[in-house]
């Protein structure tokens, strides 16, 4: 007898069944899933889109062409869920926005499931607000007002008829306030229980064939999850091992150094080229997952990540991962601290120089994905004790001049990145940073963000209150003490322009200003060996 043929089409399913084959046990979770990780915050936006009649994305869901022998996970939203052992259909993606809904939506005093009810408290007992129209999670040992309604009251008619009676018709409110809230409350009804939610089904397929179908229906959509893939394709049940947890625990490490936010493909491309070449984009991700090391190399690696986060963060001030001008960057010190586990002084101020160079040079947008992998074969090279210089030019690739000065102080590009860790890097000097995030400020409350205006600092830096700066500014020289001369002088506001504002003429002390912070970054620049572009981009 022929394998039925693979098959993927398109249903449109009401929220309601959907999660009814939930309930029974029709719809399973695979083992390989990640553990929710979805906040309240993410839950409360989800049901506001179902509210709105916004589009969630689709759920993706895998009928495999044999049994897989699993013992499937069922755990969903505090729930369990009826576990059928190697067979059914699996959600292969949407696990946490399905389980937010289940969570929120099924009645823990109405269902036989077993629920963990300190989580489902924490995460899950999400109330409508029928007076503001809101979602809301009531204080711990609050109670609720008569209008705010649990959910999942609002996904049975008679629940809430016996809710209404108790809660709202008997509160002393107005009639024809409560007429306001029922109305509301049978439109809400009515919008969750209509809800319909577009899934995908794919059907006689094996894990190799539903993970590159999954991929390829993501490839323009969301991020896809790569540490996911690799957890599906290398899955087995008599494994410890899981990837996306090695993810989990580093994020959680990462934290320490405001990295935690980074994004978890970013981490993997880490893993990725550590096996050899540099990875930076969806590739060879099966045969990775296949390598019979790949378990025991990729155990390893997370150290050596947060030794390059340490040193981004301490050493480079850059002092929370959106600040960082590439995550290639990432990889490249990743591999500086695995290969070399008591680097010199020298090699270190090598790795600096590479550092600025590949930011103030564009290094990483104007060399092609060819010529990147070249600089990876030929940066490990250097590593491995080859008399190269650390950074890859074929034909002068490198830009020798930096991008123009910017116009405006904000991360759209890795030029201002590059001039808000420069500002860093001035203010901490050799200090390591124990601060939470920068942050800017303006001098004159009424001119825009520009470089001039823009005070740079971390959130918790002593000298972080503009008004203790401006104060500062206009205490006279001779009785300014050292410290505060050392302040204005690394914040660049110098005599020249301490006078500007002396004189009201604020105009001129922004040109100062302006003048004095390109100077700075110029000499820094020509350091680097690279020529300093004044005009403004």
């Amino acid at each position: 007898m022929e394998n039925s043929p693979l098959h993927i089409e398109t249903n449109i399913r009401l929220l309601s069944l959907l999660l009814e084959d939930l309930r029974s046990g029709k719809l399973q979770i695979p083992p390989f899933q990640r553990e929710f990780v979805w906040t309240r915050e993410k839950i409360k936006q989800l049901f506001e889109s179902i509210n709105q009649s916004y589009p969630i994305g689709s759920i993706i869901l895998w009928k495999p062409a044999q049994n897989m022998g699993w013992k499937n996970r069922s755990n969903i939203g505090s729930f369990q869920i009826p576990s059928v052992e190697g067979k059914g259909v699996y959600i292969l993606d949407g696990y946490q926005r399905v389980s937010s809904i289940f969570g929120c939506l099924t009645n823990p005093a109405k269902t036989s499931l077993p629920c963990d009810n300190d989580d489902w408290q924490s995460l899950f007992n999400l109330y409508y607000d029928l007076e503001d129209e809101s979602f809301v999670y009531l204080r711990t040992g609050a109670y609720p007002f008569p209008y705010q309604v649990p959910v999942h009251i609002l996904m049975s008619t008679s629940d809430f008829r016996q809710y209404s009676r108790k809660n709202i018709e008997n509160s002393g409110i107005p009639a024809d306030v409560v007429d306001i809230y029922l109305d509301r409350a049978d439109a809400i009804s009515s919008r969750l229980l209509s809800y319909q939610v577009a899934c995908i089904e794919i059907t006689n397929a094996n894990i190799e064939e539903a993970v590159d179908i999954f991929a390829r229906i993501n490839s323009r959509g969301t991020d896809i999850s790569f540490d996911w893939m690799v957890n599906a394709l290398s899955y087995d049940e008599n494994d410890k091992f899981k990837f996306a947890d090695l993810i989990d625990e580093l994020k959680e490490e990462l934290r320490e150094y405001n990295f935690d936010g980074i994004s978890r493909n970013t981490l993997f491309r880490c893993y990725q080229s550590a096996f050899g070449k540099l990875y930076i984009d969806q590739t060879d991700i099966e045969n990775l997952a296949r390598r019979p090391d790949f378990a025991s190399v990729a155990s390893e690696l997370g150290q050596y990540i947060v030794k390059a986060v340490k040193f981004l963060h301490d050493d480079l001030k850059v002092i929370e991962h959106r600040l960082l001008p590439y995550p290639t960057q990432l990889i490249f010190i990743m591999e500086f601290f695995r290969r070399l586990s008591t680097p010199t002084e020298q090699q270190l101020n090598d790795l600096r120089k590479w550092f600025w160079l590949t930011t103030y040079s564009n290094y990483f947008t104007i060399n092609s994905l060819a010529n990147q992998r070249k600089a990876y074969e030929h940066f490990v090279q250097y590593l491995e004790g080859s008399e190269l210089e650390m950074l890859y030019s074929d034909n002068h690739a490198i830009r020798d001049q930096t991008l123009g000065f910017p116009k405006v102080v904000r991360m759209d590009a890795v030029r201002n990145k590059a001039l808000i860790l420069f500002c860093l890097n001035r203010l901490y000097g050799n200090k390591i940073p124990t601060d939470d995030k920068y942050q800017i400020s303006k001098i004159l409350s009424k001119n825009p963000y520009t470089p001039a205006n823009a005070i740079i600092y971390s959130s918790n830096h002593p000298d972080k209150d503009i008004k203790v700066i401006l104060s500062t500014i206009l205490i006279n020289e001779d009785e300014r003490t050292i410290e505060q001369n050392n302040t204005l002088n690394l914040l660049f506001i110098s005599e020249k322009a301490i006078d500007c504002i002396r004189r009201y003429d604020e105009n001129s002390f922004l040109k100062q200003r302006e003048e004095d912070i390109m100077n700075a970054e110029s000499s820094f620049v020509q350091q680097l060996g690279m020529s300093y572009t004044r005009d403004k981009k």
